[in-house]
């Protein structure tokens, strides 16, 4: 049975087809350019075009591909949308509903839907005038893209003369000053968690804010149940990337969530042999 992979250009593509590699799973990897490191490699259109899904089931069904794992922010809720049509087209692909999907792609609906429920996350405005953006959260604070990943676009704004004008495209929270996690999960459906690895962000890219450039697998009892919380609330499914932070009094809140594999999954690989348990378990 073949395994179709998305995105091996970036960090949690290449991550999840080595490990089904390892384990013996035939996988086609599928990237927007060329890599000089995967000669077989598929291209494939940009998510943002027109004619990606056309050429994404054409060319699993063309090589007759029993798993897809996306792993592209912009493709989820697209895939999400074909779940199950790719299903009884007998192409498994373990990823949340698409309302879920939806909702996380989005990092200001992301933080409604957990403070509707009462799971943390920072104080948060968006779409707000800069004066009340400024008396509503204080100094520091950090501004972000509703729609980004990767760290894109993060900034972190120490007083009135650096926030600039604010936009409906960004989302305005508190800065949590606290140690940052990354938290690996698999979920089944409707959000338990099957398996579940905290790990510590030991360096950013960025300093202060951005991609963790280093990780540590930790015991944190709290953070851990927060990130279980979150899958729950929002109705997850599959491969979980929640990002995770402390606030000035030690409190775990949610920063946001990837409905997809994460970055640093080859350090939780529990997370990917679920996978492979519950596909093989379908198939």
């Amino acid at each position: 049975m073949l395994a179709f992979v998305t995105g091996v250009g970036g960090p949690a593509g290449r991550a999840t087809a080595a490990f089904l590699r390892e384990h013996g799973v035939p996988v086609v990897v599928a990237d927007v350019r060329a890599l000089e490191e995967e000669p077989a490699l598929v291209r494939l259109p940009l998510a943002t075009e027109p004619g990606f899904l056309r050429a994404l089931r054409a060319e699993l069904e063309a090589r007759g591909a029993a798993l897809l794992v996306p792993t592209v922010t912009e493709e989820l809720p697209l895939v999400a949308r074909e779940r199950d049509a790719l299903r009884v087209s007998g192409c498994a692909v373990f990823i949340s509903p698409s309302d879920a999907v939806e909702t996380a792609h989005d990092k200001w609906l992301t933080v409604q839907a957990l403070a509707r429920v009462g799971v943390g996350v920072p104080r948060s405005l968006s779409g707000r005038s800069r004066a009340e953006v400024t008396e509503a959260i204080g100094f520091p604070l950090l501004s972000k893209p509703r729609l980004g990943r990767g760290g894109r676009g993060v900034e972190v704004h120490e007083g009135p003369a650096d926030l600039g004008e604010t936009s409906l495209d960004r989302v305005y929270q508190e800065f949590l000053p606290g140690e940052e996690y990354d938290v690996n999960l698999f979920a089944e459906p409707g959000g338990e968690p099957a398996a579940l690895v905290v790990l510590r962000k030991t360096a950013l890219r960025d300093g202060r804010v951005g991609n963790a450039v280093e990780v540590e697998r930790v015991s944190a009892p709290d953070v851990a149940e927060l990130a279980g919380a979150t899958s729950r609330a929002l109705g997850l499914e599959g491969p979980i990337d929640i990002d995770v932070r402390r606030n000035r009094i030690g409190r775990p809140l949610v920063l946001e969530v990837n409905a997809r594999v994460g970055a640093n999954v080859r350090s939780a690989d529990e997370v990917l042999e679920a996978l492979l348990e519950r596909w093989r378990e379908t198939s």
